[in-house]
């Protein structure tokens, strides 16, 4: 609704205007009435109408006096209809260079103020369609002013105050702070809404649209001193978390940079919140200022991404209760160090994709595999720790099932085939690790399946392929027994003597002696 001031001398004039106008009809509603032009200055301070319908004729301050008045004031915006019983040419003159060209004769007929009202409403409705055009023109220059400034390719040279648009922020405030925001993509939209609502009220504050996930706001400080900035700050960071919490649903968070001065320094705020962002990534707030965490560092070292070497084995191993523990293992170590998020995210990365590197060696199709965690795939911007080691977990155990499928397939004959390379190999050094990648299978997943088989393991398979050639020589040469050893395969004089008494129960000499030899 339109608000309406009405003016006149007469309070039976002001009666029949309320009666006999429809105003709502037209979109009006009649807020004030007074009885002299001083008066109707006083409540237009207080009321800001949209419309003033005043009497020409009036004691002190006439119509026209008010009008006049309004204008010297700089009042341009307000819409004045006179009204008056006098056929008076002047007055009507005086009227048309004021702009007034609305004019309803008294007493008034309903159907002259319907057509005058028709008509002011037009005019209103296009005004405010050139007005949103006009201000959502210059929203938009500066939001691409503000985010060339913050791209670091702003302004004229390096003097981004000669972009018109930054220039018209210094008049609003003299120190500044970039205000960074995350949120789930799919909520962007509505907390970017609810943040523009905040700034409006606020005064000096323009939101700055980031893309699906996250945005920023640059604020304008009203306080000097940096104490009293600082406060500001975060009773705005405060603000603006209950203003989206109430909006937009999942994890929000708020990184606030330093507060600089001038609009120029816009660019160095937004570089400390990138800052205090990487600390959001670690779930222990919702917004992190970055005057509390200057000075701290964050671990770049990448040895950390060897934990990832245990995580596979453990897929490869087959043991659900290994994996979550050693995934468990790697997060709380980087609870402990804080590395860079995008450290985490290039470990998570790598997990992923040495899964599906395992996968497709077994046979397999990695498409098999369950989806890339979205955290994973959005990388850490907006990620919380705790989100890339759930995701993470839940990824690998899941693939774990699929390879655990893919190596049983293939293991159906791979014993086998082991065992016939062992009779093949046996004088060879040999160990379980070395037969697994050989066989392109887990060690600890081969030698389940072989003892399954076999009824022994792969070790004990070997020294009984050994000993039982070792009792061949003994019998049928005359070798002596360390010349023995060394053909079937031991190096260690000792151990081949373990082996063949954990066997036969005697020693060589003595079986060599025997009549059952």
């Amino acid at each position: 609704m339109y608000k309406v001031l009405l003016v006149d001398d007469e309070p039976l004039a002001i009666q029949g205007l309320e009666l006999l106008v429809d105003w709502e009809k037209h979109g009006f509603r009649v807020c004030a009435t007074c009885e002299d032009g001083e008066e109707a200055l006083r409540l237009m301070r207080g009321i800001a109408p949209d419309l003033v319908v005043t009497d020409i004729r009036m004691p002190a301050l006439d119509g026209l006096g008010l009008i006049e008045e309004a204008r010297r004031s700089g009042d341009r915006s307000t819409r004045f209809v006179i009204t008056s019983g006098y056929d008076d040419f002047d007055y009507a003159r005086r009227a048309m260079r004021l702009g007034v060209s609305h004019y309803l004769t008294k007493p008034v007929i309903p159907a002259e103020a319907d057509d005058v009202l028709s008509r002011l409403r037009a005019e209103l409705r296009g005004r405010e369609r050139s007005r949103a055009i006009r201000d959502g023109a210059d929203r938009h220059a500066l939001r691409e002013a503000l985010s060339r400034l913050l791209a670091g390719g702003a302004g004229d040279g390096e003097r981004p105050e000669a972009d018109p648009a930054l220039a018209r922020l210094s008049g609003e405030a003299g120190r500044w702070v970039y205000v960074h925001v995350e949120t789930e993509p799919e909520e962007t939209g509505r907390a970017f809404e609810a943040a523009q609502r905040l700034a409006a009220d606020c005064g000096a504050c323009h939101a700055i649209d980031g893309g699906p996930g996250a945005f920023g706001l640059a604020l304008g400080l009203a306080a000097d001193g940096e104490a009293e900035g600082e406060r500001e700050i975060r009773a705005f960071a405060d603000r603006l978390l209950a203003a989206l919490r109430a909006e937009a649903r999942g994890q929000i968070g708020i990184a606030a940079g330093s507060a600089e001065d001038r609009p120029a320094g816009l660019a160095a705020s937004y570089g400390s919140a990138a800052e205090a962002r990487r600390f959001l990534f670690f779930g222990g707030a919702a917004v992190v200022h970055y005057a509390d965490i200057r000075g701290r560092t964050l671990s770049r070292d990448p040895g950390m991404l060897r934990a990832a070497d245990a995580i596979l084995d453990a897929v490869e191993g087959g043991d659900p209760s290994e994996l979550s523990a050693a995934v468990g293992s790697a997060f709380r170590a980087f609870e402990a160090l804080l590395p860079l998020p995008e450290l985490v995210g290039i470990f998570a990365a790598q997990a992923v994709m040495r899964c599906a590197v395992l996968c497709k060696e077994l046979g397999g199709d990695p498409d098999e595999l369950p989806g890339v965690p979205a955290s994973v795939a959005r990388g850490p911007g907006g990620a919380r720790l705790a989100d890339v080691e759930r995701e993470l977990a839940e990824f690998c155990l899941r693939s774990q099932a699929v390879i655990a499928g893919l190596q049983a397939k293939r293991a159906g004959g791979t014993p086998s085939k082991v065992a016939d390379y062992l009779r093949a190999h046996y004088r060879e050094p040999l160990t379980i690790k070395e037969l697994a990648e050989r066989f392109y299978v887990h060690p600890v997943y081969l030698g389940q399946s072989f003892s399954r088989k076999f009824g022994t393991g792969i070790l004990d398979f070997a020294h009984d392929l050994r000993i039982a050639e070792a009792k061949r020589l003994l019998r049928e040469t005359d070798a002596s027994a360390g010349a023995v050893a060394e053909a079937v395969g031991y190096r260690v004089y000792q151990q081949f003597l373990k082996q063949f008494e954990k066997r036969l129960g005697m020693k060589p000499a003595e079986y060599k002696l025997s009549p059952n030899a």
